[in-house]
């Protein structure tokens, strides 16, 4: 071997040595970095030199730059993350109805409808009292008057949930576009066996967030690129970014391209959660609300209009008949006018209460309407179903944090750094730099002999 081999090799030892502290002192300063994933100088002998009897090593070259990643873990824990956007959006929105209905309580909608029976046996013991006359319809009016509030508090949440929705599509469709970008420039830095970890790992943190919102599968490219599938549609390909846009689907909304197609299945994160609440969840809460509300309008209506009033009117509406919904129940405009118009006889005899106590009795009647339950169980049942929603979604977001940690954990225990082991690796770069170093100063002393001999 010739010197100026001797030199060249210990050059190209002090170059890689160089760069290998340069990545591990890169692990260092990002230890703390979101997303950052730990580097590693790939090393490989440099090709030989071939002689006719035998070859003669050329030193030691670096490779490529890798980044310590587990696909299988990134793929868990997007899945943990989208099963536990979709739980924790359900959890906040249908929390929020819970509250609306304040059940059980003693201002809840079942302790007004009690207090409204309750009034009208007081007037069947004494019809001609002008305070219990003035309570009933009071009561009927709080009933109602809660009814529209009800109705009012559900529509609120679903407007928000549509506002919440798009402002969640149009941050995946920024999302997309970053994704689309980036994998431009991994191509741009010669691919996967370029220096571009850095960039990769910025894809990743989009991923992430990404599946927060609906499904992603990851695709990997031989050029270094990834294509995203988010729920049942290609997202992104390339350098190419899919666009979404919210779109009416039955009496909530839905997702689908922009280019036009068929409506998206998120499958899975708030987006799904917010599909789900605008298309069920809360319609068939507006739903049972109405007919609560209809029911209420036909049956006492039905019963007060056989009754006789002090004055010897008859036929006459408790409720408006033309407001059935919850939003618009009312008290007629003779009874809100004057109490005097409240029906209590049966056959026309001032003193009778023969009205008011069937009016009464409907507190414990079965409603065909309401599927053989009474006012007050069909909406205890309305309650009580969505507390038992709240109590599913909660535990599901419970679990699913867990299992985010969890995963989380797992892909940090691959991809993250451990800033002692980064100091002990330096300090093994170190001292084969000192090592290629004094290597150079060797061959420049024999150098300086040969010198010296030739004199």
């Amino acid at each position: 071997m010739s010197l100026g081999s001797l030199l060249s090799i210990a050059r190209s030892a002090l170059i890689v040595q160089q760069r290998s502290m340069e990545v591990t002192g890169n692990n260092i300063a990002n230890a703390n970095t979101p997303g950052y994933s730990r580097q590693t100088l790939e090393l490989q002998s440099a090709m030989p030199l071939m002689m006719p009897l035998y070859s003669v090593g050329r030193g030691v070259e670096a490779n490529q730059i890798t980044r310590q990643r587990d696909t299988f873990y990134d793929a868990a824990f997007r899945t943990d993350s989208g099963s536990l956007g979709q739980s924790s959006t359900l959890q906040g929105y249908l929390s929020q109805v819970e509250s609306s209905l304040n059940e059980p309580s003693t201002n809840g909608l079942s302790s007004s409808l009690d207090g409204l029976f309750n009034s009208l046996s007081d007037l069947a013991n004494d019809p001609t009292s002008k305070v219990s006359r003035d309570l009933a319809v009071s009561s009927g009016q709080r009933v109602a008057q809660q009814l529209n509030s009800l109705a009012t508090a559900v529509t609120r949440i679903s407007q928000q949930g549509s506002d919440d929705l798009k402002s969640q599509i149009d941050q995946v469709n920024q999302y997309a576009q970053q994704i689309a970008e980036l994998n431009g420039k991994v191509i741009a830095s010669a691919g996967p066996r370029g220096a571009s970890p850095d960039l990769m790992d910025q894809r990743d943190v989009l991923v992430d967030k990404l599946s927060q919102f609906m499904d992603v599968r990851v695709i990997p490219r031989a050029d270094g690129s990834v294509s995203v599938a988010a729920g049942d549609t290609v997202l992104v390909d390339g350098t190419q970014a899919g666009n979404l846009m919210m779109v009416r689907s039955g009496s909530g909304w839905g997702i689908s391209p922009s280019a036009g197609g068929p409506l998206i299945d998120p499958q899975s994160g708030s987006l799904k959660a917010l599909t789900d609440l605008t298309q069920t969840k809360l319609p068939a809460i507006q739903s049972q609300l109405d007919n609560l509300a209809s029911a209420l309008v036909t049956e006492f209506n039905q019963v007060h209009r056989t009754g006789t009033t002090p004055s010897g009117a008859t036929g006459l509406d408790f409720f408006d008949p033309t407001a059935t919904t919850a939003s618009t129940i009312r008290m007629s405009s003779t009874l809100l006018a004057s109490s005097d118009n409240l029906a209590t006889s049966a056959n026309g005899t001032p003193g009778n209460g023969d009205i008011a106590t069937k009016l009464a009795g409907l507190a414990t009647a079965s409603i065909p309407e309401l599927g053989g339950s009474t006012f007050r169980e069909s909406f205890v049942s309305l309650a009580a179903g969505v507390g038992l929603q709240v109590n599913n979604a909660t535990q599901d977001s419970t679990t699913q944090q867990t299992l985010v940690d969890r995963s989380d954990a797992m892909r940090t225990s691959v991809s993250g750094v451990n800033v002692d082991e980064e100091m002990i690796s330096l300090i093994s770069s170190q001292q084969a730099y000192s090592a290629a170093a004094r290597l150079v100063t060797v061959a420049d002393q024999m150098v300086q002999q040969l010198m010296t001999i030739g004199q």
